[in-house]
């Protein structure tokens, strides 16, 4: 390749490289690929379902090339055939489910929050939690108060799996990042919690690390609004009920309500 097509000077430690023509060299790279694994085409199947596999690149979805994803732990899975069904979704962010003599509501979001607060605080004071590196690192910018909160909370940032170094002016690079379930958003969950951090949002909270884990939790937990298969919400819903604390949420809210039957009952007459 001649020398003026490529640029090895886009990053101080030559990790990266920038082509002049980037959609040529991913078409070499794909033709290349695609003639290396030829062969395996009529290799049995591994059995994964109809999962697509994906290499993570650190934003919403699963991209083309990787291992399939769990939405939690392989452990929580097996365990999720406790559960009665059906188990349904409303407005793609309340979870139903009957409970004992009860309808059970759950509001997803604050009930990963909750799962995702106490998992990393187990974490934080163990081994850390696993990483996925990314295919392209992220290159973010950040305010100097946000750089300063980054400094601060490097050990800790490091222990959830984002792996961050200083790259030029108000900028860094993002290497690894934590991958808590399929919609993951690496970039926009380091802004936000960077963010809040440097704001001081969760004040209140006395703990050093308790106050992390919780902004971590809420700014990495799924949302309202997105829409899970009927795994997900089962595996959601027995990790829930699996916690210290699964009443509410790291803000005090509640993560899930129940309507006795007795009270369908009343509200049908048949009381």
């Amino acid at each position: 390749m001649p020398g003026d097509a490529v640029d090895v000077n886009v990053h101080p430690a030559k990790l990266e490289a920038r082509f002049r023509d980037k959609f040529f060299v991913e078409k070499v790279v794909e033709e290349a690929v695609r003639a290396a694994l030829a062969p395996l085409e009529s290799a049995a199947p591994l059995g994964i379902g109809n999962r697509e596999p994906g290499v993570w690149d650190g934003s919403a979805g699963i991209g083309p090339g990787a291992i399939p994803f769990e939405f939690f732990p392989r452990e929580s899975q097996a365990s999720g055939s406790r559960l009665p069904a059906p188990v349904l979704q409303l407005f793609d962010t309340y979870i139903v489910f009957q409970a004992v003599q009860a309808v059970s509501i759950v509001d997803q979001h604050s009930a990963h929050e909750r799962v995702l607060y106490e998992d990393v605080m187990r974490q934080l004071s163990g081994d850390g939690a696993p990483a996925q590196r990314l295919l392209l690192p992220l290159t973010l910018d950040f305010a100097p108060a946000e750089l300063d909160a980054i400094d601060a909370h490097r050990e800790l940032l490091a222990r959830i799996g984002y792996e961050i170094e200083p790259f030029s002016g108000r900028s860094i690079v993002v290497h690894t990042a934590p991958n808590p379930h399929p919609r993951f958003e690496a970039a926009r969950c380091l802004q936000e919690l960077v963010a809040d951090l440097a704001g001081g949002r969760f004040g209140g909270w006395q703990n050093r690390l308790e106050r992390f884990a919780a902004t971590y939790a809420c700014r990495a937990a799924i949302k309202a609004g997105q829409a899970l298969d009927v795994e997900e919400m089962r595996q959601l819903i027995v990790r829930l009920l699996s916690a210290t604390l699964p009443a509410h949420d790291v803000h005090g809210r509640p993560s899930m309500v129940q309507l006795p039957k007795e009270e369908l009952e009343r509200r049908f007459g048949r009381a």
